[in-house]
């Protein structure tokens, strides 16, 4: 006597409809890459390249107020709706620059007027120079 299926058996699935090429044929109107994603969003090389050039600008601007010592510690500035993100490369040195910027924040908002307020924070280490278990 045959043995009956099991109830617990998946449907067969259909595999993708292949190309002539043998990968999986691409769907109309699906992005292929993450390239194209980021075009469609707006954040193209185009865009990249103009939040590295300001955060550039940023880091400049505030060199020219800071301690050449607190300078070299310094990790990324950039500005979003008013406020001075600025990140430093160790706890120690976030402090020494918080101080810092509240002795020179007077005359980098009489230079930037856009300006509302600053927040330092510290930059994380790389993941590849961590301390590993």
């Amino acid at each position: 006597m045959p043995k009956p299926p099991s109830r617990n058996n998946p449907p067969k699935v259909r595999n993708a409809p292949r190309s002539r090429a043998g990968r999986a044929a691409i769907r109309p109107g699906k992005p292929s890459s993450i390239k194209d994603l980021l075009a469609k969003s707006g954040l193209g090389d185009g865009a990249m390249a103009a939040g590295t050039e300001a955060r550039q600008r940023w880091r400049d601007a505030l060199l020219g107020h800071l301690p050449a010592e607190l300078g070299a510690q310094l990790g990324t500035v950039s500005e979003s709706e008013g406020r001075l993100a600025v990140s430093a490369k160790s706890a120690a040195w976030s402090a020494r620059l918080r101080y810092a910027l509240a002795e020179c924040w007077p005359a980098l908002r009489a230079e930037h007027p856009q300006l509302k307020d600053y927040v330092v924070r510290i930059q994380p280490a790389a993941a590849s120079t961590g301390a590993r278990t």
